[in-house]
Parts: structure tokens; C-alpha cells; sequence
């Protein structure tokens, strides 16, 4: 965890704190020492007052401006609860803050020591309005507690850095232990995602780790791979529900073109993206697919996935039922059914994003492309191979007659056999049961002797 940028942990800003009540206490327990101590003890204590005396030898507003750095960069000055306070002419000096004097971001502070009771520190978004903006607008800013996140939280009060700085808590190989700081902790997660609709958002940091972007970026190092503040954005962030939230479903897109552009081209141009554009719906009341329908945000692999290309199919069911239903009727759905991905799934014949309507010249299954389609898995498909149904119903007659007809008749011959063979056992068991009762039939002169033979 980053110092400092735990959550409703201790600020590091100045005007959070009374320095005058620090100083004085300090400089009490440093004369005492001088006076009353030996050795050690009183060495320190007067080097701590030589110091103070040096700090506060111009009190007085008006005058040259105190240096800072007299106290603030003592380590030994400021010790135990003032520890915060330490800040060294070189953490600012290699920040992105290095040509601002202290008094930039504290005004009022550099007039002497006691410091004035009025002086406070100067806000962030005085000198980042947008960002400023943006916070104010975001979730965090709407939690309003102590475990609100503020700029020091994540850049730190005075060791601010460039994002392209590894040393920075915002460089992307870093921005995933900074979130997770606060949304992998459990005091923070039990309070605000306990409810079940909450899960995903309790699991978010650990299923990002295992995912392709967290592996790419965690074990391979690339700076290029999506990071936490690339999804939701550093400043604005919101809820997934919220229209102006960069993960709402109709901004979903465009935040995930923001790495795939050609795939967000791509998805534009199709089916999906135009259904999406007019706010199109299934038969069964879905509304048109975005990326995270397909890959789901948290538990995104490699599209090459085994175990995720052989469910793909079925996501795709989940808004085209009825032709996924005589997907499976096909050796196409019933090997893949039987948990085989070698067969053709629906991102085969239909292209993964560029899907369109097949009356359309550049869809993959336009009557002109359907040999080249097939020929991908097929080699030597030719146009007879391609009159195969792929998605043939056979309750449609009028669409599909032979289909239908070929059913129909099968279904009536198989139930006749079944009809005329279940009548024929029927009454095969009806036989046996009378034998029974009466005993086996036989001509009257065999039954005749036999009575005569016992007789005698």
C-alpha cells in the first residue's frame, strides 16, 4: 500500500494540521531537553532549539518569507505525530511540483512561525480545475465519509509524479495496488459491496490479476494493456448504471475502442453496432450486445480460450434463441454440446464483431461468400456443399418444405411402427396371459389319449 494514500488514513496536507501546536510542542520538549538532559539527551534538544530559533528568527508578516525546509526537512524536529510533516527540498524538487514554492499550494504559511490561524492550503483543482471537476462529480466525492479517496490518496501531498514515472502510484504497472488498496480491502468492501448484487465488485481486483489485461501488464510488463483508471477513468468515476459513467452500456464501446480501434471500426459497421445506434431490442427483449456481453469486464481471457470459445456460442444464444436451438440440432451444435471445440461455433461462419444480416453483399454468409466461408474449415466446399441448412427449422414448411416433408413423413413412419408393433406386442401378452390360464391348446386326440393313458 502506498504511504499515505489509504483511505480515511492520515492526510498528508498541511493545512490539516496546526503547526503551531506541533512546533511549540516541539520546541518545549527540545529546551527542556537542553536544560534538564545530558549527553545525548541535551545534545539533541539544544540542536532542535538552535534549529527553531534559526526557523523563527523572522515571525513577522511582511518580512523575507521563513524557509521552510529549516523545519519541515528535520527529521529529528518533527518526530512521533509530526512525522507527516516531513518534507525535503528533494521530494519536491523531483516532483511535478518543482518550480512552485511551498507558499503556492500554502500561502500564508511562509509569514513566520507561529503559523497565522487563518492560513490554510490551497485546493488541488485551483490549478486542476478539470480534474477538480471530475473528482467533485464522481462516486468517491458523492461517498462523503472518511474513507472518501482525495488527491493526496492517490498522488501523494508532495512526491507528486508523471503517470510515466514508475515511481508513481498513477504509472499503470502501479494503478492496479493503488485501487486495490481500498477495493481489496475487506473493511471497505464489507461496507460497501456487501449486497449479492454487489459480487463482481467485491472480486474485481483479484479477477482483474487473471485476467488478459492483468496478465499482460502484471507478469509481462506492457504498458499498453488496460489498467484500472483506463476502464473507469481516473477522475470520473462512476457507477455502470450511470449514463455518464465511461462503463455504461452506451459508452461501453468507445471506452474499449480506446485500445481496439480497429475491433471498435469494426463492431460499428455491424449488425450489433447499428442495433446498438437505434436502440434495437430481441424478440425476447434484450437489448443489442456490447463488448462485456461477450467479454465479461473482470474475467476477460484470450479469445483462443478452450474452455471460453467453446461457451461462446451460447452467449450468442442467450439473445438469438431460436437459432440457437437449430444450432444444436446440427453436427455443428451437437458436437460442440458435447463439450468438443473443433466444430464450427457461430464466430466461425459469422466473424466475431463483423457480423451482418446475410442480405447483406459484405456479410460473411451473403449467398456469394458462403463457399469461402465453409471453405475456411472445409477445403473443397463447393456450391453443393453449401446447401446444407445451418440453421434449417423443420417446422417451417414454407421456408424449409423438403426439411418439413422429410420430418413430417420420417415422424409418421417411425410413430406407425411404433403404433403397430406396441398393438402387436399388446396383444401378444393378452395370448400369453389366457394361455396361462387355460393351459396349453391341443388337437382332441392328443388330448384324448393322454386322458386314457392315465386312466389305464
Amino acid at each position: 500500500m502506498w504511504a499515505g494514500t489509504r483511505a480515511g488514513g492520515p492526510s498528508v496536507s498541511l493545512n490539516q494540521f496546526s503547526l503551531s501546536r506541533h512546533a511549540s510542542e516541539s520546541l518545549s520538549t527540545s529546551l527542556r531537553e537542553a536544560t534538564s538532559g545530558t549527553g545525548r539527551c541535551a545534545i539533541r534538544g539544544w540542536a532542535m532549539a538552535a534549529g527553531l530559533v534559526g526557523a523563527l528568527a523572522n515571525p513577522t508578516a511582511g518580512q523575507s518569507p521563513v524557509a521552510c525546509v529549516k523545519c519541515h526537512a528535520n527529521a529529528t524536529f518533527l518526530d512521533g505525530p509530526s512525522a507527516v510533516l516531513y518534507v525535503t527540498d528533494s521530494m519536491v524538487a523531483e516532483s511535478q511540483h518543482r518550480g512552485l514554492a511551498c507558499a503556492s499550494c500554502h500561502p500564508g504559511f511562509d509569514q513566520g512561525f507561529p503559523h497565522r490561524a487563518q492560513a490554510t492550503a490551497r485546493p488541488c483543482q485551483s490549478c486542476h480545475p478539470a480534474a477538480g471537476e471530475a473528482w467533485a462529480q464522481s462516486t468517491h466525492a458523492a461517498n462523503g465519509t472518511g474513507d472518501t479517496p482525495t488527491c493526496v490518496s492517490c498522488h501523494t501531498a508532495h512526491s507528486v509524479y508523471s503517470p510515466t514515472d514508475r515511481r508513481s502510484p498513477t504509472h499503470p504497472l502501479n494503478v492496479a495496488e493503488l485501487c486495490g488498496s481500498c477495493h481489496a480491502d475487506e473493511d471497505i468492501v464489507g461496507t460497501y459491496f456487501a449486497g449479492p448484487e454487489r459480487e463482481q465488485a467485491r472480486e474485481a481486483v483479484a479477477q482483474y490479476h487473471a485476467t488478459v489485461h492483468g496478465a499482460a501488464l502484471t507478469r509481462a510488463g506492457l504498458l499498453v494493456s488496460a489498467t484500472c483508471n483506463d476502464c473507469h477513468q481516473a477522475h470520473l468515476v462512476l457507477p455502470a448504471d450511470s449514463p455518464a459513467s465511461s462503463v455504461h452500456r452506451d459508452n461501453i464501446a468507445g471506452t474499449c475502442g480506446g485500445c481496439h480501434l480497429g475491433v471498435l471500426e469494426t463492431f460499428e459497421a455491424s449488425a450489433h453496432g447499428a442495433a446498438l445506434r437505434a436502440k434495437l431490442a430481441t424478440v425476447n427483449h434484450r437489448q443489442a450486445p456490447v463488448c462485456v456481453d461477450c467479454h465479461t469486464s473482470h474475467q476477460l481471457v484470450r479469445a483462443d480460450d478452450p474452455e471460453w470459445f467453446l461457451g461462446s456460442s451460447q452467449k450468442c444464444g442467450t439473445c438469438h434463441e431460436e437459432l440457437w436451438e437449430t444450432y444444436l440440432e446440427t453436427y455443428h451444435g451437437k458436437v460442440t454440446n458435447l463439450g468438443f471445440g473443433l466444430t464450427a461455433k457461430c464466430s466461425d461462419c459469422h466473424t466475431p464483431h463483423d457480423m451482418r444480416p446475410a442480405s447483406d453483399p459484405a456479410s460473411s454468409v451473403f449467398p456469394t461468400n458462403l463457399v469461402s466461408t465453409c471453405a475456411k474449415c472445409h477445403e473443397g466446399a463447393n456450391q453443393n456443399f453449401i446447401k446444407f441448412y445451418s440453421h434449417g427449422d423443420h417446422t417451417q414448411r414454407t421456408r424449409y418444405p423438403a426439411l418439413f416433408w422429410s420430418w413430417l413423413g420420417m415422424t409418421v413412419l417411425l410413430g406407425s411402427v411404433f403404433v403397430f408393433f406396441g398393438i402387436h406386442t399388446l396383444m401378444w401378452l393378452i395370448r400369453l396371459g389366457l394361455d396361462r390360464v387355460r393351459g396349453p391348446w391341443r388337437p382332441d386326440g392328443e388330448a384324448a389319449t393322454d386322458a386314457g393313458a392315465e386312466t389305464t
